[in-house]
């Protein structure tokens, strides 16, 4: 069989994938996108575009884990021998949205285990929503933080009255800003101030705070 850029293609059963060989992928098609080297005992090698079935159907896991590796699961390099010819179901520009769809849902898996929190905490909004995510973040924190919380301020502006480095207790959380997001009440020097919580950090340990408030920090900079 002699395979070309743009041949429609199905995997044949009992093929394993071949990073880590821990699940099957016959069934899956796509589109051949680029032939690469022969190699003598496997044949030619191609590059597979998979299809929009394809791809609502893969798993989960496998997506995530290829995102926290920075590889791709929109395309997988086969040898023809495992491949079998068949009629396209699907547009190129079907596939390019489902993959657009796909990157947005799966976008904070590259991040690891943060990632995969926020993404829970975010599930179903627009990530360009900031007034809804901001909204979303100030009643998780409320419901889930612990107060008080020692914390040290990690960056400070110049005209900010908590110089970068100092200790600070929150108490509380307060409201949200359009330019720094979710501000919270902290204690310093026996002073209550409204200071910006993607300011401020809080000791490495296993403590829910810990978690909760890394992952907002996280998430507001890379947003």
């Amino acid at each position: 069989m002699e395979l070309k850029t743009g041949d429609s293609v199905r995997v044949k059963a009992g093929v394993l994938e071949p990073d880590t060989e821990e699940f099957e992928i016959g069934g899956w098609q796509g589109r051949i996108v680029e032939t690469n080297t022969t190699i003598p005992a496997e044949g030619t090698l191609v590059s597979i575009e998979w299809d929009v079935e394809t791809l609502q159907h893969m798993p989960a896991e496998y997506i995530i884990q290829s995102e926290i590796e920075g590889l791709g699961w929109e395309l997988m390099i086969l040898s023809e021998q495992d491949l079998e010819k068949v009629v396209s179901r699907d547009s190129v520009s079907d596939v390019k949205k489902m993959q657009e769809e796909l990157s947005e849902k799966y976008y904070w898996s590259s991040f690891g285990e943060e990632g995969i929190r926020i993404a829970t905490v975010l599930e179903g909004i627009d990530r360009n929503d900031e007034k809804t995510c901001f909204a979303t973040w100030h009643g998780h924190l409320a419901s889930k933080l612990s107060f008080p919380i020692k914390a040290v301020v990690s960056e400070s502006e110049e005209n900010e009255l908590i110089p970068e480095g100092e200790k600070v207790t929150l108490t509380s959380l307060s409201t949200i800003n359009n330019r720094y997001g979710i501000l919270v009440t902290v204690n310093w020097k026996d002073r209550h101030y409204e200071f910006p919580l993607c300011d401020l950090e809080v000791p490495d340990d296993p403590s829910e705070n810990y978690f909760l408030l890394t992952d907002y920090v996280v998430w507001f900079a890379n947003r």
